[in-house]
């Protein structure tokens, strides 16, 4: 045969056994003798090659279709399970099948094996690994061996070792156990799995490994003897270790308080040196965690190591490499740049729980979910699991799973001293976390919030849903009680009256006393309700009254009304400024008072309240006076007085009795009705002597009317009653503003209910 014949002969078996094996990627059903009876030109070169595309589909791992037939592949002597690979990911078997056994690794490229020259790639594999003497058995024979057939091909030997049985098997190494041939030990040989098919990033991986364990000589520590490449295999040497790890151990139940915080502290202690040395380990997890026969530990599987010195060790970026349930968050987020020596300190915190109480922190359904569950949720309580684990023993493990780095502690060197000062039965450093913090990082993780607060938060927890639910629910019955529980109160309140009724006055001797009385007497007869009578010094005070809710009624001058939070029930009469003065000061006007002893009423009366406004139409006339506090009803009892204000009703009986005794006289004001304009609550008023008989001619006075008031938010019920009262009983008051004045009042600040009132008269 020609070269070119023969090259278009290679092409063609290189296109058709692509093309086969792409099929078998996809998982697309294939016949393989139909396959090599559609080519029988090829079919004894395709039936050779088929045999060794098997041996390389076994050195990959078992397919997919193989693990879900069987979880139970186990190593024979170690009793390490497997770990099988999904032929399409990079990930090793699921972490809840066995958590402490799976660490994420990657794998060889299928798909580039099947995609680049197969044939030459098969060949090629094939004559690497052809035996080469009676003693020696080729390594590929071994690799796609079942575990339970290894036996009748072990031993073997590989140059200075004879291979006597597998150790174990992870997603990248298998460990042999080995006889050193010249220095007649036995050992632990650990290949790269893939063998001679092994990618650049596996094999720098793989020597990392080697030499982070070789940099670390501690007697926790496995030791690395010899590495180096046969047959296109590369391997490294090191203790073999006779002894149960620690995820064995705990198959028969969890270990003992004390026994458990050893171990860890003697791990912690290991750690803490090989940091030390510039080396994490990254995989801390019960499985690589060995008790001896003196029961102590040695700490092996440096795989995933990372030299703090230099970027060995450093995977891709956004890479989560490890074991899911051991992972740190930082290294399940893929945050190589955050990795530091808390990383390995919150693995030895996980150890800690799962040797406690059986099981890791985090172990989903699927390893994603483990993994978010890692980066989002908070730890569980070993005492939730637990309950008479010791408190401190559980502040230590919460502590190394915090969240966040620098929550946790700092060094492997630190947990080691606290785990001792629990073992002494001394007081720990770390403080448990409070029941306000576990339960805001509880109510995180309800979705409803999360979304709210923009919290990443995991696959929610039954009891977080049914949370969700009655907030949920919650929130609607809130909203609705708001929407009612805003006018209900309301409705009620502007439909009931008040347990009791109390009016503030002013003095017992007042018009406001009076009218308050024959008001109480209309009200019971209306409500069956006995109203209390307040004696008061006067508007100002019945203002104050109000404000207070120490009275739902008071009666009080216009000039009072300008508080805030008073309304107006009805006007109810005019009380007129009356200027009264002796008549032996022989004055006729404002003017002649000059320096005269002039009373201006008491303190927060009325009176000193309307005279206030018209201080400032009258200034000057004021600033002349010599004003006094009194009252103008001590006018007989202090002869200094020349004279008084009163802001009084029109006709008060007191006024008359001053003016009838012939001691006393009024006198006019001025402008009254430039004042009246200034100020809108006067208005102008000519005394006559249809107010009091003395009068020998109208006299020009202000006045301003005297209003019933309430709160704003007085009920409509009691504004109601109180005008009822007013303008419908039986029993009249009389002298008051009639209704079709008071109906047409304007600028008032009437209540609503006063109001409507009043448009309802008008409408009669």
């Amino acid at each position: 045969m020609s070269q070119s014949e023969e090259d278009k002969t290679d092409e063609k078996l290189d296109a058709v056994l692509a093309a086969f094996l792409r099929k078998l990627d996809l998982g697309e059903p294939v016949d393989r003798q139909q396959f090599l009876a559609e080519n029988p030109d090829l079919a004894s070169q395709l039936a050779e090659l088929l045999d060794a595309a098997d041996w390389i589909e076994q050195l990959a791992g078992p397919t997919l279709s193989e693990v879900e037939g069987s979880h139970t592949n186990r190593l024979e002597s170690s009793g390490k399970p497997t770990s099988p690979v999904d032929r399409s990911t990079d990930f090793s078997i699921d972490a809840s099948l066995d958590p402490s056994a799976a660490t994420m690794q990657y794998q060889v490229d299928r798909e580039a094996i099947s995609m680049s020259n197969p044939a030459r790639i098969v060949n090629a594999a094939m004559e690497s690994t052809a035996p080469s003497g009676n003693e020696r058995i080729s390594l590929s024979s071994i690799a796609r061996a079942s575990p339970e057939n290894t036996q009748h091909i072990l031993p073997c030997r590989f140059g200075d070792y004879i291979l006597e049985r597998i150790l174990g098997r992870g997603g990248m190494g298998v460990v042999y156990l080995a006889r050193q041939v010249q220095l007649e030990r036995l050992v632990a040989i650990k290949m790269i799995r893939s063998g001679c098919l092994a990618g650049e990033n596996e094999i720098e991986r793989f020597y990392t490994e080697a030499r982070s364990a070789a940099r670390l000589d501690h007697p926790n520590i496995v030791s690395v003897y010899q590495c180096g490449e046969i047959d296109g295999h590369h391997y490294f040497s090191m203790d073999y270790i006779e002894g149960s790890d620690l995820a064995k151990r705990i198959q028969s139940g969890p270990l003992g308080f004390r026994e458990a915080a050893r171990y860890v502290r003697d791990v912690a202690l290991a750690i803490a040196y090989a940091h030390e040395q510039g080396v994490l380990h990254r995989d801390l997890k019960p499985a690589n965690v060995i008790i001896d026969a003196d029961d102590e530990i040695i700490i092996t599987d440096f795989g995933l190591a990372k030299l703090m010195d230099s970027d060995e060790g450093l995977t891709r970026s956004g890479a989560a490499l490890g074991t899911p349930s051991y992972m740190s968050p930082e290294q399940a987020a893929g945050n190589a740049e955050e990795q530091s020596e808390a990383t390995d300190v919150y693995a030895l915190g996980a150890i800690l729980f799962a040797i406690l109480t059986g099981q890791p922190p985090f172990h989903g359904v699927t390893m994603i979910q483990t993994v978010m569950d890692v980066i989002h949720k908070p730890a569980p309580q070993i005492r939730q699991i637990r309950k008479d684990t010791p408190l401190d023993l559980d502040t230590i493990v919460a502590k190394c799973l915090q969240k966040k780095p620098a929550d946790r502690y700092q060094t492997a060197q630190a947990l080691a001293d606290e785990i001792d000062r629990f073992l002494d039965h001394a007081p720990i450093q770390a403080r448990p976390v409070s029941m306000p913090r576990r339960a805001y990082r509880w109510l995180l993780h309800i979705p409803i919030v999360a979304a709210l607060v923009g919290f990443n938060s995991a696959s929610p927890t039954a009891a977080h849903r049914w949370t969700q639910r009655a907030l949920i629910l919650g929130i609607f019955g809130f909203a609705g009680l708001f929407l009612v529980g805003t006018k209900l109160p309301r409705w009620w309140n502007d439909n009931t009256l008040p347990s009791h009724i109390s009016i503030a006055a002013g003095d017992a001797d007042g018009a406001y006393f009076s009218i308050a009385g024959k008001l109480s007497e209309n009200i019971r007869s209306l409500t069956h309700m006995e109203p209390k009578i307040n004696v008061t010094v006067g508007s100002m005070e019945n203002v104050q009254r109000l404000i207070k809710r120490e009275s739902e009624l008071a009666l009080l001058q216009g000039t009072a009304l300008s508080s805030n939070g008073v309304s107006v029930v009805a006007p109810l009469y005019y009380e007129a400024v009356h200027l009264i003065v002796r008549k032996s000061i022989a004055a006729r006007n404002l003017t002649d008072l000059h320096k005269r002893r002039i009373a201006i009423g008491l303190q927060n009366s009325g009176t000193q309240q309307a005279l206030a406004m018209l201080r400032r139409s009258l200034a000057d006339s004021f600033q002349s006076m010599n004003c006094v506090e009194g009252d103008w009803s001590e006018l007989k009892s202090q002869p200094d007085l020349d004279g008084a204000f009163a802001v009084v009703r029109l006709g008060h009986p007191g006024i008359r009795e001053l003016l009838s005794e012939g001691a006393f006289e009024l006198l006019p004001l001025p402008d009254v009705q430039k004042i009246s304009l200034a100020e809108p609550t006067f208005r102008p008023y000519d005394l006559s002597s249809q107010d009091y008989e003395t009068l020998l001619e109208p006299m020009k006075t202000l006045a301003t009317p005297a209003f019933l008031a309430v709160r704003s938010d007085a009920s409509n019920r009691l504004v109601t009653t109180a005008m009822q009262a007013i303008y419908e009983s039986e029993n009249p008051i009389e002298g008051l503003i009639p209704i079709e004045t008071a109906s047409h009042w304007q600028g008032l600040p009437l209540h609503p209910a006063a109001r409507r009132y009043f448009e309802i008269s008008l409408e009669r």
